[in-house]
């Protein structure tokens, strides 16, 4: 779909990802002797702001978030229909929502960090689940809705997840189709087919009834809930069965079968599903695919910063990381 209003939003995205960290950079990060020369290292690329303000490599979750906080801010700023950067921001809502509603069923504390990139404030979602008046936006009442009745139903938190993941997926599937724009249509239905997979695999793994399974499934990927059911009783054949991820995912599991290749496969296969962003000149694509390369990068600096202060070798770390940091 062609926009002329994104000319500028575009260009200007095609700046900035110049400032992504480059492999010189990701190499000095990955051979660094600790958090704080990893901080060091950052004050010196586009994250100098976001980590100018964190002192303790242990607190490296709060830069990265300001980081992925100031790109938003930039990218609602830049673009024509904020409402495309809005999409970026609510799966943190459901994510806090989440959060929220284990934490009022839990036994136990839930050790989970709120997250501040939502476009919603925490303290009305949790205004929200206290039966406080508070106007909120649909999907966030009716995935609580059900997720609250589901929980004094079955007494499962685990349930939680699961049901709002499921009611986050089905709003970002329905606003992108609505949007007309085939290529945010396929980025949901890959990542959600992605997620279908590494559940199927999971619960063959664990010799999970197949009833489980349909339950766990969720809709909208490009891959049948019926194939998955079909292909459970042989479950490692399925990627000959969805030609599709065959060659980037195949390769990484099916002689090991460790779920990290699986997620490294997975997130390869979406980073080269993002070039097509490249080839958009007229559109908000570019800009979400910007967003995207970013979180993943922020993905990559937390899988260093971790491996870092655990003191776990170079190698290890390498082997984690995504294709564009090999």
């Amino acid at each position: 779909m062609t926009d002329t209003r994104y000319t500028y939003a575009v260009a200007r995205v095609r700046a900035l990802e110049k400032y992504l960290l480059d492999k010189p950079t990701i190499e000095r990060l990955i051979a660094a002797e600790d958090g704080t020369r990893i901080l060091s290292i950052l004050r010196n690329t586009e994250y100098a702001e976001a980590f100018n303000v964190v002192e303790n490599p242990f607190d490296f979750e709060d830069g990265l978030s300001n980081e992925l906080n100031r790109v938003l801010n930039s990218l609602e700023a830049l673009s024509p229909e904020p409402h495309y950067i809005h999409l970026l921001r609510i799966p943190y809502d459901f994510y806090n929502l989440k959060i929220l509603i284990e934490t009022k069923y839990s036994d136990e504390p839930v050790d989970e960090p709120f997250s501040s990139l939502g476009l919603t404030d925490i303290e009305d979602i949790q205004a929200m689940i206290k039966n406080k008046e508070k106007k909120l936006p649909k999907y966030l009442t009716d995935a609580a809705d059900e997720a609250i009745a589901g929980m004094e139903e079955n007494e499962n938190v685990a349930k939680i997840s699961q049901i709002i993941d499921r009611f986050m997926w089905q709003y970002l599937t329905t606003e992108a189709m609505m949007g007309r724009h085939t290529f945010f249509v396929t980025l949901y239905q890959k990542q959600i087919d992605l997620i279908n997979i590494h559940t199927f695999l999971r619960l063959a793994h664990a010799k999970a009834e197949i009833t489980y399974l349909r339950d766990m499934l969720f809709d909208g990927g490009s891959i049948s809930r019926d194939l998955f059911l079909k292909l459970f009783i042989r479950p490692w054949d399925i990627f000959s069965e969805i030609k599709e991820y065959h060659d980037p995912i195949m390769d990484s599991w099916v002689e090991e079968r460790l779920f990290w290749k699986y997620e490294v496969a997975s997130d390869n296969h979406i980073l080269n599903y993002l070039k097509q962003a490249n080839l958009i000149f007229f559109g908000p694509e570019p800009l979400i695919s910007y967003y995207l390369l970013k979180e993943m990068e922020t993905n990559m600096l937390r899988i260093i910063f971790v491996a870092r202060l655990n003191h776990m070798s170079e190698n290890t770390i390498r082997i984690r990381l995504r294709r564009n940091y090999v």
